[in-house]
């Protein structure tokens, strides 16, 4: 940390310009929560230059606590937050080998649920780009969730209006987006059971969109109904307290049984909601399935 208070600084000049790396690096790390963050949260929304260099920082050291917690600070506003997210889409696309879904996956991991509600609030812009308003979604916790039917309601919006999101997208994203977030896949069915319009007050499109939905709701109920079965027969908690090489093998053997049915293209995503649903314990059983399953396309056996 400079001895100098570089917070301060950049208020009185535009010492941002001319800084060395490591003068703007304690400035980043100077930062905290409270008068100074609302200062320069303003300051980003008049300054456009200033702006991207915070975003450039922010995005390089995005794995990092400090920017985290910076991202879901309530001085910056869910316009400045949808254009961090753009941003980061910009360098992504840059760097080849691009795919939308994927880094809406990995950006949604940045917030938590309350910044995401304030972003979701933005509804012309969700409107724009329903794949970032689905990742959205899915990080909503069950109060989040609530708050976030209220907003519907005051924007005169229906269920039926949310679900409606899911009919710009293929099977195979929205299958994607599912396994990897339990709560989104979870409420989803409690809504089509409860809090949607009747089949014959459905328009024919309405209708195609639900069937639809609920078959690729049906195919994640498998893994489900296997995650529950597997919690009968093993107890997770007692089994995630012990080392690695005192648990019951027959579990993990079962969960590879299971993975190499399908097509490997999705052994990941699955593996995912595995995790969540407690049926993959720690990292270690995630790292030692996917090896094994990487021997059994190569040679045909686990190990």
């Amino acid at each position: 940390m400079a001895e100098y208070n570089l917070g301060m600084r950049w208020k009185a000049s535009e010492f941002w310009k001319n800084a060395s790396p490591g003068e703007l690096l304690d400035f980043f790390q100077s930062i905290e929560q409270g008068a100074d963050l609302k200062s320069l949260a303003d300051h980003m929304l008049v300054e456009d230059e200033f702006c991207d260099l915070v975003f450039e920082y922010l995005w390089l050291l995005r794995s990092e606590e400090g920017s985290k917690r910076f991202l879901n600070d309530d001085s910056l506003t869910p316009e400045l937050l949808m254009k961090f997210i753009y941003f980061g889409y910009g360098k992504q696309f840059l760097s080849g080998n691009f795919d939308s879904n994927s880094y809406f996956l990995q950006v949604r991991t940045l917030f938590n649920s309350a910044q995401s509600l304030r972003i979701l609030s933005l509804a012309e812009e969700m409107d724009r780009d329903p794949t970032l308003k689905i990742h959205l979604l899915s990080n909503l916790d069950p109060q989040t969730w609530e708050a976030y039917f209220d907003l519907l309601e005051e924007k005169n919006l229906t269920m039926q209006t949310l679900l409606g999101i899911f009919s710009n997208l293929r099977e195979n994203e929205i299958r994607k987006i599912l396994l990897n977030s339990h709560t989104l896949y979870y409420y989803l069915r409690m809504m089509m059971v409860s809090g949607i319009k009747k089949s014959g007050e459905q328009t024919a499109k309405e209708m195609e969109n639900r069937i639809r939905l609920e078959s690729i709701l049906e195919s994640i109920r498998v893994w489900e109904t296997f995650c529950q079965d597997l919690g009968e027969r093993f107890n997770f908690k007692s089994e995630a307290e012990l080392s690695p090489n005192k648990r019951n093998p027959d579990r993990l053997s079962l969960v590879l049984r299971e993975l190499t049915k399908i097509p490997t293209l999705d052994r990941g995503d699955v593996l995912v909601y595995m995790r969540d649903n407690g049926a993959v314990l720690d990292v270690w059983e995630e790292t030692t399935i996917i090896s094994a399953l990487g021997n059994y396309d190569r040679v045909g056996k686990y190990f």
